[in-house]
């Protein structure tokens, strides 16, 4: 009988064992990715890896190959089933569902942007190199284009500062020193925003339209096409292509980042601040206008926290065991419940927004360098 009680106990404790065994193993570990993540890494010098990155069957390893090579810049439609992206012999057209590609433009390109509707893209285009004795700036006005999904496109507006006596590209190097400044916000299918950086401009000549210096403009896709400058230059930051809801600031400060409800007048236009001080606008939610926002909380770890899209309140934040650099990248689920974040040197993570958890894709000991400086390109969800 004794005998007997002990083996029961011994049946009972290995069950017990068996069990918590099971339980350690079917616990949650963290947030979990699905669906398909594209993105570019590696030095841009002669163009990046876009790679495809999707999780594996288990759910807690990934997938990722490369798309293809020498890319310089990529944008996925407003429906994500499309990607524009650049190359040095021009811009691109990838099927995101099929794998079709089709060359759309010849020539270096920049600045790639697309319309709400997914209808049209604009781009600005570098002039080749002079063909005249050194210093000649014939030939070297940059321009700014829409295109439709065939190639067929038409000329916006072009820097006439550079072929009237002015330094060679002129534009390109105001433009390229300020960054993404001068590329085009699209606020409508036939509207957009771009800032003009022009410098003081000879006299030009009559067919010409005579921009002012330093303006921010919006430009109607009429016929023709209409020029609307504001008094005061705007750096826009982002703009919701789902709904409503801008954020930017004067051209001038740093802060702070200011709200508004749509860009369709700037000349009235008056935002009102964000309700944060020195926090950083990370992006909106995937398909929504939930905007997210960080700051730092302390030396290590930063607080994310959203906006109410109807009356811009803030919604309660997590904080996150981890600082990020300003040159991070986020893309946000259109749950709004989790996010990838893509940081340098080859930090790739999915981040819970409401617990703050965070799972790296790769282990670090693991870290393949070919994701090096991962530059985020669009979540395709399932």
């Amino acid at each position: 009988m004794h005998k007997q009680r002990l083996d029961r106990i011994g049946i009972m404790i290995a069950l017990c064992a068996l069990f918590a065994a099971c339980s350690n193993q079917t616990a949650p570990a963290g947030p979990k990715f699905s669906g398909r993540l594209l993105l570019l890494a590696g030095e841009n010098t002669n163009g990046a890896d876009l790679f495809e990155l999707t999780a594996a069957p288990a759910g807690s390893t990934y997938n990722y190959s490369v798309v293809t090579t020498g890319v310089f810049e990529a944008a996925a439609s407003p429906d994500r089933t499309q990607l524009l992206y650049t190359t040095k012999d021009g811009i691109l057209l990838r099927d995101l569902r099929t794998g079709d590609v089709k060359p759309l433009v010849k020539g270096e390109t920049y600045c790639l942007a697309w319309s709400p509707d997914g209808k049209r893209f604009s781009y600005k285009q570098k002039p080749p190199a002079p063909e005249k004795a050194p210093g000649s700036a014939a030939g070297t006005a940059t321009k700014l284009y829409v295109s439709d999904l065939d190639g067929k496109a038409k000329l916006i507006w072009e820097d006439l500062s550079a072929n009237s006596g002015g330094p060679p590209g002129q534009l390109a190097a105001l433009e390229n020193a300020a960054g993404s400044s001068g590329c085009v916000h699209w606020i409508g299918p036939g509207r957009f925003i771009f800032e003009r950086f022009v410098g003081m401009l000879p006299k030009q000549t009559k067919r010409a339209e005579a921009p002012r210096p330093n303006t921010t403009t919006t430009v109607i896709l009429s016929d023709p096409v209409k020029f609307v400058d504001t008094d005061r230059k705007w750096s826009i930051q982002s703009v919701c292509q789902a709904g409503s809801g801008a954020f930017l600031r004067p051209h001038d400060q740093a802060q702070p980042i200011l709200i508004a409800r749509n860009l369709d007048n700037l000349k009235t236009l008056d935002p009102s601040p964000a309700p944060c001080s020195g926090c950083r606008f990370v992006g909106f939610a995937a398909q929504s206008c939930v905007p997210f926002f960080m700051e730092d909380a302390t030396s290590t770890t930063t607080e994310l926290f959203s906006l109410n899209p109807t009356n811009w309140q803030r919604q309660r934040g997590t904080r996150i065991d981890q600082t990020f650099s300003v040159t991070a990248q986020m893309l946000i689920k259109s749950s709004a419940r989790l996010m990838i974040v893509g940081d340098v040197p080859a930090s790739l993570l999915l981040v819970d927004t409401e617990s703050g958890e965070t799972v790296p894709f790769f282990p670090k000991s693991a870290a393949p360098p070919v994701l090096r400086s991962p530059r985020l390109v669009v979540w395709i969800e399932n």
